[in-house]
């Protein structure tokens, strides 16, 4: 009788623990950096830098101010509006943004689709690469065709 219920418990603490699904809204919560490698079609890859700082509204939500460093041009800044609607999914917007964002979770990842200005489709896959970092990678298409890919590793600075 002794047997089988250690087995069983041995059993129980060897087997995997599930991981608690990615919430966006908590990760970039805080100070975020996030550095990665943008290639255009027909252009040379260029590494793009994005600091953020994301804060609670009244509402609930969260406003994420990022500001981005491309080599060649002004910094730009942009704002994320982020807020659950339900265990595994959010609603935002977004300035760059023609349409809202639509975020989804499944599991440990996170996906993020939106339409940009100029007929652009973003598809963003979030995943967590360790306690405090994330790796984004991003695909952008313009009627059906992938024009740009983007790849990117967040770290958490707070």
């Amino acid at each position: 009788m002794k047997r089988p219920i250690l087995f069983l418990a041995l059993l129980a603490l060897a087997a995997p623990l599930a991981a608690a699904p990615f919430n966006p809204v908590e990760f970039f919560r805080g100070q975020t950096h996030g550095e990665g490698t943008l290639k255009v079609i027909f252009q040379s890859s260029k590494t793009i830098r994005v600091d953020s700082f994301g804060s609670d509204e009244k509402d609930g939500s969260l406003l994420l101010k990022q500001v981005i460093h491309e080599p060649g041009k002004p910094p730009r800044t942009r704002y994320w509006r982020m807020r659950q609607e339900g265990p595994s999914a959010f609603s935002g917007t977004l300035t760059d943004a023609a349409s809202p964002v639509r975020v989804d979770v499944k599991g440990e990842a996170v996906r993020i689709r939106y339409k940009g200005k100029d007929n652009l489709d973003f598809d963003q896959r979030l995943t967590p690469a360790g306690p405090r970092e994330v790796r984004n990678r991003m695909k952008v298409k313009r009627f059906g065709i992938t024009v740009a890919h983007f790849e990117e590793r967040i770290r958490k600075l707070d």
